[in-house]
């Protein structure tokens, strides 16, 4: 391909003729393109699709349930005590299907990386009290002997060399938590995980063996509270075989791209044995809907479990962080040319983007949600907005009303305390020309399926952009210095093609040198960086003051090029070569330009930052 380039270049003798020289030379270019092309495909293309296949993945063997059932039907849930077992199952459960009746306060802070975005989430969850008791007093067991409910099965020494909690650890060892601090869909990756106490020392967190045989147990004590007695007696074949199917449910796998919808057989199951023909009223209806709702949950997610020490109170800060890897969502032709364009110039002139959302998946779960997008100093917030939450707002809270209008219609004197919670509410953080982006809501209803404007949880999207001088203002200085070299050289040039000496043409390529400099010898600075503007600026700046100074060769040697002239009555800024003026009008034009775009972002500066917020904060001044 080198050589055929030398010949698309270069051509061929003058000898051959014209017409024989440009059709060699068309057909060089035409086969030049087909090698380009086949080389860009085999070398780039095909290797990224091929790089793209789905993950193959291989399913748990079937014995694997059998071990599941067999461990939750030989060993205790708690680390302590075997009565703890009912108490660690609710608060197991409660915290994966509704966590915001455990999540206290959620604060999720985003640090923007050079490709990526760490994500800090705090938790400070609240626990009841009466789980809390059964967990610290595990010999009061007093309060679990109500009608209905199975006394849990005690631990034999099988099980303390399994895995069990003899008396002695049982004091050395306080009680701890198993506690879901991150519930994601199954086949998504967490990168870079660490679990962390409120004095940031490391938590540990369960393995995926730990973590099945948790649910396993889990599910196998609910059951047992939902039929009044241990299912494995021999009298609930039925219940035994349901919730092998459930757990089949939680140990399938997913991978990478699933998309498919979630699987309800396990959670079917359990509802099928526990309403079948001929069976007898439940012991406790409740705890079969919970054990239910948890593996249609667990059944299309996974839980990350943490083993946190329980606190007296009950109240405890758990806090975790991860990076994640922002998908760069290019503007597609549907937004319009320029969109499409400019998306494309910011890859191509290495200008990083200053625009991003974030989900509000957190939102739900928890009863006050704190968002922070913590930028860097240099850039401040310019846009800030949800499109969207609105309308999800608002259409759950008519059908929350609706709902309760027709519980009350019932005749119901309680209705359900979904209904009766107060109705949500969220504010942004003021723009102040600060570097950080803060939105609150508090009691932010969880998805519904099938409601309309209020199944899709909405984002929330902010914009930085960079705090004046910033890369336009160096733009402007090289792109001003260009244009007055410009009209000065074209000012004497048209007058006197050859002054005498070479020291225009040097004062030409310095703009081009200072603007290349300039805009791309600086440190990259994380996620956000310089903006379109200025890079355009200064790549214009280059091509002017580069195209300057070969002009002034031409005319300086006398070359019978470019030689034209304005009319006679007519001079733009005293000078009168055509092409001298065209390209003084393209430097002052992007001078002025650039310099627009300086004003418009320092006024806007200005403006936010010298708004008052009528709380009596803390003042800067500047004299």
């Amino acid at each position: 391909m080198t050589l055929l380039f030398a010949f698309v270049i270069v051509g061929t003798p003058g000898r051959w003729g014209t017409d024989t020289r440009w059709a060699l030379r068309a057909l060089g270019a035409l086969m030049l393109g087909l090698l380009l092309f086949i080389h860009t495909r085999r070398r780039y293309i095909l290797p990224q699709r091929k790089s793209h296949r789905p993950t193959k993945v291989w399913g748990l063997p079937e014995y694997q349930v059998n071990v599941l059932q067999r461990t939750a039907g030989q060993a205790q849930i708690s680390n302590t005590s075997d009565n703890a077992g009912p108490a660690q199952a609710r608060i197991f459960t409660s915290a994966v299907i509704y966590p915001a009746h455990v999540r206290q306060r959620l604060t999720e802070r985003y640090d923007p990386g050079q490709r990526t975005l760490t994500q800090f989430v705090t938790i400070d969850a609240q626990l009841p009290s009466r789980d809390v008791q059964r967990l610290l007093n595990p010999a009061d067991t007093a309060t679990l002997q109500k009608s209905g409910i199975p006394t849990q099965r005690t631990t034999t020494s099988n099980d303390v060399s399994e895995g069990g909690r003899s008396d002695a650890d049982t004091k050395q060892h306080p009680a701890v938590i198993l506690f879901p601090v991150l519930v994601p869909r199954k086949g998504e990756m967490v990168d870079n995980l660490r679990v962390l106490a409120a004095d940031g020392s490391a938590v540990p967190v369960l393995s995926y063996r730990q973590y099945l045989q948790l649910v396993a147990k889990v599910l196998r004590t609910l059951l047992d509270i939902a039929y009044g007695e241990d299912i494995s007696n021999g009298n609930h074949s039925d219940a035994l075989e349901a919730e092998r199917t459930a757990l089949q449910a939680v140990m399938r796998r997913a991978t990478t791209t699933s998309d498919e919808a979630d699987d309800h057989e396990g959670s079917n199951a359990l509802y099928r044995a526990g309403h079948a023909n001929g069976r007898q009223k439940l012991a406790n209806p409740a705890a079969l809907k919970l054990a239910a709702q948890l593996i249609k949950k667990l059944s299309s997610h996974y839980a990350v479990v943490a083993a946190v020490p329980c606190p007296v109170d009950g109240r405890f800060v758990v806090s975790y962080e991860r990076m994640m890897t922002p998908t760069l969502a290019l503007a597609p032709w549907s937004e319009g040319i320029l969109s499409w364009l400019k998306a494309r110039a910011r890859l191509l002139l290495g200008s990083r983007p200053v625009d991003f959302s974030i989900s509000l998946d957190n939102a739900w779960t928890t009863q006050s949600y704190h968002l922070i997008i913590d930028c860097q100093d240099g850039v401040f917030v310019g846009v800030q907005e949800a499109q969207g939450l609105v309308g999800y707002l608002d259409a759950h809270w008519n059908d929350r009303q609706s709902r309760l209008e027709q519980s009350f219609a019932l005749e119901k004197t309680s209705p359900l305390l979904e209904l009766t919670t107060p109705p949500p509410y969220y504010r942004f953080r003021r723009r102040a020309g600060q570097r950080y982006a803060h939105f609150y809501t508090r009691f932010f209803p969880e998805p519904r399926e099938k409601l309309p404007d209020g199944e899709r949880i909405p984002d929330v999207r902010f914009r930085f952009y960079e705090v004046p001088p910033g890369s336009v203002f160096r733009a402007l200085i090289a792109a001003a210095a260009a244009a007055l070299l410009i009209w000065l050289i074209g000012f004497v040039t048209s007058r006197e093609p050859d002054p005498g000496t070479d020291v225009p043409a040097f004062l030409l390529v310095f703009p081009a040198v200072a603007a290349a400099w300039l805009g791309f010898d600086s440190q990259p600075r994380r996620l956000l960086e310089g903006t379109l503007a200025a890079r355009l600026s200064l790549l214009a700046t280059v091509l002017c003051s580069i195209a300057a100074s070969g002009l002034f060769m031409v005319y300086k040697a006398g070359l019978p090029l470019l030689q034209w002239k304005v009319p006679p009555d007519m001079q733009i800024l005293g000078i009168t070569s055509t092409a001298w003026s065209v390209l003084m009008l393209l430097a002052v034009l992007n001078a002025s330009t650039t310099g627009y775009a300086y004003l418009a972002r320092t006024w806007e500066f200005i403006h936010l930052s010298a708004r008052t917020d009528g709380f009596g904060g803390p003042k800067e001044y500047l004299h």
